[in-house]
């Protein structure tokens, strides 16, 4: 990052509320689909390997101190929907955290690599001081400003994700990893130029175009959708006067997402037309067609999310097939390493 604290807080906050917009899962399905996806089929534990040597620094990128954290941190938390500021260690908040965004009831191995991302995705906030510029706290329980969160919903076995992995963060050579998460990746992550591509100024050599199986066990509505939009208001969110006829996918990233969307001389990232339409609507980047009927644009797309780092359906699958969190994590943050800051 540029050394810039300003700068730095701004845009961790900007990455957190893009990527809070689908970080809450639904129960896993009670029995797989009928018909399993055509590809891949069994996806076997080959991760992307990068020369130790060459992990090292990412240009730009601010050097973490891990002696900083050398004992846990007490962090004060912003309840949101009591508008108070509580104080707790730093492993009982990720407690509630965990059990908010991942569903408590998924197994143990699941729930250890959830914990190892959200830390990390914790640690960063503070670092940024994201929250304290808010509300004078170091984390929030608001999922719009960090991350969500239930003490109600803690169970044995998220305590017990949290203690097996306590202190651990994902790192980069001698950063912290961007350890962003969506639910359903569509089988393929993004690159942070797909989903962040002006948000993060920084090299993230870790976001690869790597597959996955998440479809195996993601709800329906997740793997593949359809969504209506009239071509006025395309055409209107992209600022173009002509023909909306006109209007195509003019680039895609190496995982097939939407780069660039638009007519003639205008063009808008498909992050920024994403944002713009709505998480909610435009469920993903990852348009497998795009058609004009003359009035509206039908976009068919696959996956719920940025698509960005840790997919939750896919490491639910992985566990399933007897991966473990370590490897699950440097597979989906390739060139990634985990270091215990506190025991």
């Amino acid at each position: 990052m540029r050394n810039n604290q300003a700068f730095y807080t701004a845009l961790l906050a900007v990455v957190l509320v893009t990527a809070a917009t689908a970080l809450f899962l639904r129960p896993p399905a009670a029995k797989p689909l009928e018909r399993q996806p055509s590809a891949p089929t069994e996806h076997e534990f080959t991760p992307l390997q990068r020369d130790p040597l060459a992990v090292t620094l990412v240009p730009g990128a601010n050097h973490f101190n891990v002696q900083k954290y050398q004992r846990e941190p007490v962090v004060r938390v912003w309840m949101a929907d009591k508008q108070t500021i509580e104080t707790m260690p730093l492993e009982t908040y990720l407690e509630g955290v965990i059990a908010k965004e991942m569903e408590p009831s998924w197994p143990l191995e699941a729930l250890m690599v959830q914990a190892i991302t959200s830390r990390t995705l914790t640690v960063n906030a503070i670092e940024a001081g994201t929250i304290k510029k808010l509300h004078n706290a170091d984390v929030s329980t608001a999922k719009e400003e960090l991350q969500a969160y239930s003490r109600e919903r803690v169970n044995d076995t998220v305590r017990e994700a949290v203690r097996l992995t306590r202190g651990q963060v994902l790192m980069y050579g001698d950063s912290l990893v961007y350890a962003i998460y969506s639910a359903c990746n569509g089988q393929i992550a993004a690159t942070k130029e797909e989903s962040f591509p002006v948000e993060i100024p920084v090299p993230t050599p870790y976001f690869q175009p790597v597959r996955d199986n998440c479809f195996w066990n993601a709800p329906p509505e997740q793997q593949v959708w359809t969504v209506k939009i009239p071509a006025a208001e395309v055409a209107r969110i992209l600022g173009y006067q002509g023909n909306p006829a006109d209007i195509k996918i003019l680039e895609r990233g190496p995982s097939g997402r939407i780069l660039y969307i638009g007519a003639g001389n205008v063009k808008m990232y498909g992050a920024d037309f994403r944002k713009q339409v709505g998480y909610d609507r435009l469920k993903s980047t990852l348009i497998t067609d795009m058609a004009y009927d003359g009035k509206n644009f039908v976009f068919q797309g696959n996956g719920w999310g940025n698509g960005v780092g840790l997919c939750q359906w896919g490491a639910y699958t992985y566990v399933q097939q007897g991966w473990k969190a370590a490897d699950i994590l440097k597979y989906y943050y390739v060139g990634a390493h985990i270091e215990t800051l506190w025991h």
